[in-house]
């Protein structure tokens, strides 16, 4: 008798294709699996065999990430009640950006605050308020500190918000990396990521980090402490669809899990409007952290996505077209040449034009933005002061629509 299967002619891909081209009508007669992705630069398929291979990686002995909130501080008893808020909520880490003061009182920052019982982050601007800092933990007993400074932090969150793609985000936090440990290899990095919205490449951005963030250390014969952030921004937001944030935010918070980070910051939606973030959106930008953890309990698995056909695809493509970047970045000089600035400005400049482009001509649908505008209009508007990076201001695609519209006029 013969087995279920062997009564079945055995699947060719060949044949399959030519019957899919058939069946969907096709343009792309030589592959019609195949489709490339403008703004990420990269060529993916649809078809994915069991010959893929498998990539593994260094991994934590836990999921557990750290909820952040991020504390920009210009008045401290206002960013010391911020603070508390955010602990209220259900934060349990504290970012302090304390760059634009000017007196450093840190027993009123910290008022209330049990830093014995919460993990905290400081990004200073020079080595005295780093010394202030060191010195008053020094009589106490914090769970977690960590200062930010020039010489540890790799900050690639500042790609993603001016609206570089993944493999850029990938390329320049390799060679920051780099350049930090051939000075000092034995000093811990915080590394900071945004997160964007294609859910699959967010998590293979993430894994790819790992895998060959885990050669360069290899190859500089160091294994450095390295903390992983991932932040979301605000390009892909809506101020005319506010609801929509909510789901945009809770997919590339569990993209960012996923790939596995040691701390996930959330950031209220409407933060950079000429009003501020709303008690809504502070509570919801917790609770998402909070729902994933509770109740989806992704803080139970490490890396559940491995061994998926089309993540372990897509994490060896990104992987090596983030390396050829990185060393292209490398062969200018490093990332600290004004050769390699000038370069990463022409592929950011190019990328960012392309995501106006595809919005502006509606190939690309935005919720909200170019697609099912919502006809309650919002009389909330972005803020058009912002921090700049490499001489450009962060990407906003909803204020750049509008006045694509405007121009038209």
């Amino acid at each position: 008798m013969k087995k279920l299967f062997e009564a079945f002619e055995k699947p060719n891909l060949t044949d399959w294709k030519a019957q899919l081209i058939k069946e969907l009508k096709s343009e792309n007669t030589d592959d019609p699996t195949a489709f490339e992705n403008e703004v990420e630069e990269l060529s993916f398929t649809d078809i994915y065999t069991p010959n893929a291979q498998i990539i593994t990686f260094s991994k934590p002995n836990s999921n557990d990430w750290k909820i952040g909130a991020e504390i920009q501080v210009v008045d401290i008893k206002l960013a010391n009640q911020w603070a508390l808020k955010q602990l209220n909520l259900g934060a349990n880490t504290l970012n302090f950006d304390v760059t634009q003061l000017q007196d450093l009182q840190l027993s009123v920052l910290l008022a209330g605050i049990e830093t014995t019982y919460i993990y905290t982050y400081f990004t200073t601007k020079n080595k005295e308020q780093t010394d202030q800092i060191r010195s008053w933990f020094s009589k106490k007993s914090p769970l977690f500190l960590h200062i930010n400074t020039a010489s540890n932090l790799v900050n690639a969150f500042s790609i993603d918000a001016i609206g570089g793609n993944a493999k850029q985000q990938l390329a320049f936090t390799f060679a920051k990396g780099k350049a930090l440990l051939s000075k000092n290899p034995t000093e811990p990095i915080h590394f900071v990521f945004g997160v964007g919205s294609n859910f699959l490449l967010e998590i293979a951005k993430f894994r790819a980090f790992h895998i060959l963030w885990d050669k360069i250390q290899k190859a500089c014969e160091t294994n450095t402490k390295t903390y992983v952030t991932a932040k979301t921004g605000f390009i892909n937001k809506s101020l005319q669809d506010p609801y929509t944030n909510l789901l945009r935010q809770t997919t590339e918070g569990l993209s960012a899990v996923i790939g596995v980070v040691d701390q996930l910051i959330i950031q209220p939606y409407d933060l950079l409007t000429t009003t501020g973030s709303t008690t809504f959106t502070e509570r919801m930008a917790i609770n998402i952290s909070l729902i994933l953890k509770e109740e989806a309990e992704i803080n139970q698995w490490i890396d559940p996505l491995e061994g998926s056909l089309v993540l372990e695809n897509y994490t060896s493509l990104l992987a090596d077209e983030a390396w050829k970047l990185f060393q292209k970045i490398e062969e200018k000089g490093g990332i600290e040449s004004s050769e390699s600035e000038i370069f990463l400005q022409e592929e950011i400049t190019r990328t960012r034009a392309k995501r106006i482009q595809q919005l502006s001509e509606k190939s690309k649908k935005m919720l909200g933005v170019n697609h099912y505008l919502n006809t309650e209009t919002s009389s909330v508007d972005w803020k058009n002061e912002r921090h700049t990076f490499l001489g450009m201001n962060p990407l906003i695609l909803e204020q750049e629509f509008k006045k694509t519209l405007s121009d038209k006029i």
